[in-house]
């Protein structure tokens, strides 16, 4: 029943995609070269690689017969006309190229966090806006639609016009797909800085159009300043969303008679600078955002230590105490033998042993990570993995057996000694176990898997059969006091990814191939026993 949801689902964006296609193609079909999709402006590029980047390429066909369908409608071309068959095959191709490609840069998020992302996006957008008007462009001329004589300059406007379209669109699609961004955007439309700067370009923009062509281009400067000022105050989410408004008004004046195709171009190529500017300083201030933003997680993370120093501070005595308790009652059972079967002398002797072991345990754990919250402290001895993940394993058995969740522990690597604080990673990967039990559904298997993964790195693989994490929760999941439990503090993860680091490894999230927590160790200081 959810996979015919999900199909239902798909076919009905698909028949959105569609009509949108329709009306959008229509609107920027503006001063074209004979009856193909060369135009100054082309955001239908932009809406089949969004598509086929949600989709994935087995909708190409889908893309195909829409794309042939619009060119039937909006430009009276033969359904089954070579410029149309052959043209439209390559669109369709170089765009899920382009799709393809995006999908594979950015792991598939759609999402912009960083001028990587903002680098790789203006990349492929480039390339393949080069690449796909070359390709369609020498179609149309190959098989005699065009002359030689026009290839450049039908290059070159085909090129401005897919250019401009996916580098306005696309950067807006990912930024608003962010659910990171619901709360800028929100801030945004609530601040009356953000409506008295849009007031302000819609009098810029008003002042330039009612200008006449010739003299336009000559005061589009001041669309950089508005842009600049949004772009600076709201980041991404405003520096889009404008570039993409401001298209509206250009798209407008350009079908005002007397308006000839090269001041379009011209009001064009000004245009995709605007988007990039805007784009740059979005991506700057964002930067300077999320600086912010790992400097306050940094704070909660030692007032959190701090907390937990403290509270390690108040524990050590009464552990201590505990432990003196229980090894004054071993010493009376030892003195009531005779009162006492067998069996039940055994039964409370190892009861109280493993008070006693318990409470030492808890007593190193205490000291070690008051120690590291202090002052980063690390104990670091010669630890044997296998040792170190069979005890931590068997310490949560009663907890997976009590959630019916079975535990299972594989073993590849070679190398089973590392230099690590020993109370540091059994805590981190405690945590770990924890989690993945807890993540996990009845029946299910929680795999700890060691193996050599990287060069001198020892990988401990935590695997589990729940939920895969969304793109939201994977970027946000070793946050201090970010956590979907009820009862959950938020601090385990963070936690553990800082006890990991303060011993040389990396703690890591993974999907793919299987949804698990990694925990890689230096192999290259170990002693063997």
């Amino acid at each position: 029943i959810e996979h015919g949801m999900l199909n239902l689902k798909k076919i009905a964006i698909a028949l959105v995609f569609s009509c949108l296609f329709f009306a959008v193609d229509k609107l920027s079909y503006i001063h074209p070269i004979g009856d193909l999709n060369i135009t100054p402006w082309n955001p239908p590029a932009a809406l089949e690689v969004l598509f086929l980047f949600w989709a994935g390429n087995s909708w190409m066909t889908w893309v195909y017969l829409t794309l042939g369908l619009s060119d039937s409608l909006v430009r009276g071309t033969l359904f089954l006309s070579p410029a149309m068959v052959l043209g439209n095959a390559v669109l369709v191709t170089c765009y899920a190229a382009i799709a393809f490609t995006l999908r594979w840069a950015l792991a598939e998020r759609t999402a912009l966090r960083n001028r990587h992302d903002a680098f790789v996006l203006g990349s492929v957008i480039l390339g393949g806006a080069l690449l796909t008007a070359m390709a369609y462009v020498g179609t149309q001329t190959w098989i005699g639609v065009l002359s030689p004589h026009d290839f450049l300059g039908a290059v070159h406007r085909f090129f401005i016009g897919d250019l401009l379209g996916l580098m306005v669109l696309l950067p807006l699609f990912f930024v608003a797909a962010d659910k990171r961004r619901h709360a800028q955007y929100l801030h945004m439309f609530r601040s009356v800085l953000f409506w008295a700067l849009m007031l302000g370009l819609a009098i810029c923009l008003w002042l330039i159009f009612s200008l006449p062509i010739e003299d336009q281009m000559k005061y589009f400067f001041s669309l950089f300043f508005v842009l600049g000022l949004i772009a600076a105050t709201y980041s991404l989410p405003g520096a889009t969303l404008v570039a993409a408004l401001i298209q509206l008004p250009l798209v407008f004046s350009a079908t005002r008679v007397g308006v000839q195709p090269a001041d379009l171009m011209d009001m064009q190529i000004v245009m995709l600078s605007l988007s990039l500017t805007g784009l740059i300083i979005g991506t700057v201030v964002d930067e300077r955002l999320r600086t912010e933003e790992r400097l306050r997680d940094s704070l909660q993370l030692v007032a959190a230590g701090e907390l937990a120093g403290s509270l390690a501070h108040e524990l050590h005595q009464p552990m201590s105490a505990l432990s003196a308790y229980a090894e004054s009652a071993l010493m009376l059972t030892e003195l009531q033998k005779e009162k006492m079967t067998d069996a039940q002398q055994t039964q409370l002797v190892t009861m109280l042993r493993n008070v006693v072991n318990e409470a030492l345990r808890a007593t190193d754990i205490v000291r070690g990570l008051r120690s590291y919250f202090i002052s980063g402290a690390s104990s670091l001895q010669d630890t044997s993995v296998t040792h170190l993940v069979d005890e931590c394993v068997a310490r949560f058995a009663h907890k997976a057996a009590k959630a019916d969740v079975a535990l299972v522990t594989v073993y590849t690597h070679h190398e089973d000694h590392v230099l690590v604080d020993r109370v540091q990673i059994s805590t981190a990967l405690g945590n770990l176990l924890k989690n993945a039990i807890d993540a996990s559904p009845s029946g299910a298997q929680v795999t700890v898997r060691v193996n050599a993964d990287e060069k001198q790195m020892l990988s401990i693989r935590v695997i589990d059969q729940g939920t895969l994490l969304d793109a939201d929760a994977a970027d946000q999941v070793f946050r201090p006091f970010y956590s979907k439990k009820k009862d959950g503090l938020g601090l385990g993860l963070s936690v553990s990814r800082s006890l990991v680091e303060n011993n040389g490894g990396v703690l890591r999230y993974q999907a793919h191939p299987e949804k698990c927590f990694q925990i890689l160790l230096p192999l290259g200081d170990c002693v063997d026993e």
